[in-house]
C-alpha cells in the first residue's frame, strides 16, 4: 500500500485518515470470528508483511513534511511487538518482511543514497529476524536506481543478510522489470534463482482522480498489472526461468484482463519467443498474493486464473489485517486448498520455511 495520500485535498485526507485510524484500531481490538478460529489456525505464513525501521520514517517523514503532506498513522505506532501480536491473533507462524510503497524512487534520492537506505532497512529487518527466530523471513529491498549498486546490493542481501528474496516497487519513476536497463539485474537473480517479490507504487505515471478516493485504491493494482504486461512482453518470463515471481494483490487487474493481454501480446512479431507456451502458460506460472481479493468476484477471477499452488497468503499488515482469514475461509471449500494457500505455496518458495 502506498504510504503518500497525494491528490487530496486536506479534509478528505483528514477523513480517510481518521476512518482508516479507527478501522485499524478496531480490527485490532475486536475479538470477532477471527478470535474464535485463531485456536485453530496455526502454522500460517503471511508473505505481505511490512516494517518500518528508523532511518526509513526519518526520511520518509521529511518528504512528506516538504510537500505538507499527512504522516500515515500506522507507520509511527508501528512496533515488531505489533506485529508478532497481530501475527498470534491470526496463527500466523512467520511473516516475510518487506518495505511498503516507497515514493518518489527512494523519496528522491540519489543512487548511492537508496542503496544505502535499502541496506540499513534490510539490517533492520535482519535483526528482527534474529530477534525472533522462526517468525520472520525477508523480502529485501534493494536500489534499482543504479545496476551496479543493486548488483552490490543482491550480493548483500544474499550472501550476508540471508534474505529469502528480493522485494521490489513496481515501477521506479518511469521505468518498469521489463526495461532492458535491469537485465543484468535479473540475469543476476535468475542465476541465483531467487524469489522476486512486487509491491506496488503510485506510479509516478498516474494518480489524478480528484475526490475523495485515496489514489491506492486503484493505482498500486494498475500498478501491478504493468509489471506483469512488462515482464510478458519485454520477454523477461520467457527468459528468466528460474526466477520465481510474487505479485501482490492478486496480481491487480491481471486476472479480469488476461484475455485482453493475450488478445494484444499475441500480436507481436516475438510472440513465439516471448511466450512460447502461449500468454496463459506465462500468467499460470506467476504466484500471486491474497491481498484484498477474497470478495466473491475478484477471488472467482484470481481462481479462474491460477490454481492454488500460484496463491499465497499476504495481509498487507499494518494497512490491513488477518480478518480476511474469515473471508478467505468462505471461499476456499477446501482443507486442502487452505493449507496450500495459507502456507504451501509459501513454503515452497522459501524452502526453509518447511523446515
Amino acid at each position: 500500500m502506498e504510504t503518500m495520500i497525494d491528490d487530496i485535498d486536506a479534509p478528505s485526507r483528514r477523513r480517510f485518515l481518521t476512518g482508516a485510524a479507527a478501522a485499524g484500531a478496531a480490527a485490532m481490538l475486536s475479538g470477532g470470528t477471527l478470535a474464535a478460529a485463531s485456536a485453530k489456525r496455526h502454522g500460517i505464513i503471511d508473505t505481505h508483511h511490512h516494517f518500518y525501521a528508523p532511518e526509513y520514517l526519518k526520511v520518509e517523514n521529511a518528504w512528506e513534511d516538504q510537500r505538507k503532506l499527512f504522516h500515515y498513522p500506522a507507520h509511527a505506532k508501528w512496533t515488531p511487538e505489533m506485529s508478532l501480536a497481530e501475527m498470534d491473533r491470526g496463527g500466523v507462524q512467520t511473516a516475510v518482511l518487506s518495505l511498503p510503497s516507497v515514493s518518489d524512487s527512494w523519496w528522491g534520492l540519489d543512487a548511492p543514497g537508496a542503496s544505502r537506505m535499502a541496506r540499513l532497512c534490510g539490517d533492520y529487518a535482519a535483526k528482527m529476524m534474529q530477534d525472533h527466530p522462526g517468525r520472520f523471513a525477508l523480502f529485501a529491498p534493494v536500489c534499482m536506481l543504479d545496476v551496479e549498486l543493486t548488483l552490490k546490493d543482491i550480493e548483500y542481501v544474499f550472501d550476508t543478510l540471508h534474505a529469502d528474496g528480493i522485494g521490489l516497487e513496481t515501477s521506479y519513476g518511469e521505468r518498469y522489470p521489463g526495461d532492458k536497463f535491469y537485465a543484468p539485474v535479473f540475469e543476476e537473480l535468475n542465476r541465483r534463482k531467487a524469489v522476486v517479490y512486487f509491491h506496488g507504487a503510485n506510479p509516478a505515471c498516474c494518480s489524478t482522480i480528484k475526490d475523495d478516493t485515496f489514489p491506492p485504491t486503484a493505482e498500486v493494482t494498475f500498478d501491478m498489472t504493468r509489471v506483469a504486461i512488462s515482464l510478458l512482453a519485454s520477454g523477461s518470463l520467457a527468459r528468466y526461468r528460474d526466477i520465481k515471481w510474487l505479485l501482490s494483490y492478486g496480481g491487480g487487474t491481471v486476472p479480469m484482463l488476461a484475455g485482453r493481454i493475450e488478445a494484444f501480446v499475441k500480436q507481436q512479431k516475438n510472440y513465439a519467443e516471448i511466450a512460447p507456451n502461449g500468454v496463459f502458460a506465462e500468467l499460470e506460472r506467476l504466484h500471486y498474493d491474497t491481498v484484498n481479493v477474497a470478495a466473491p468476484p475478484s477471488w472467482a477471477a484470481l481462481t479462474k486464473l491460477v490454481k492454488p499452488t500460484q496463491i499465497a497468503y499476504g495481509t498487507d499488515f499494518p494497512y490491513f489485517n488477518n480478518d480476511q482469514l474469515d473471508a478467505l475461509d468462505q471461499r476456499i471449500s477446501s482443507a486442502k486448498d487452505r493449507q496450500q494457500i495459507y502456507s504451501g505455496t509459501a513454503k515452497r518458495l522459501i524452502p526453509r520455511l518447511a523446515k
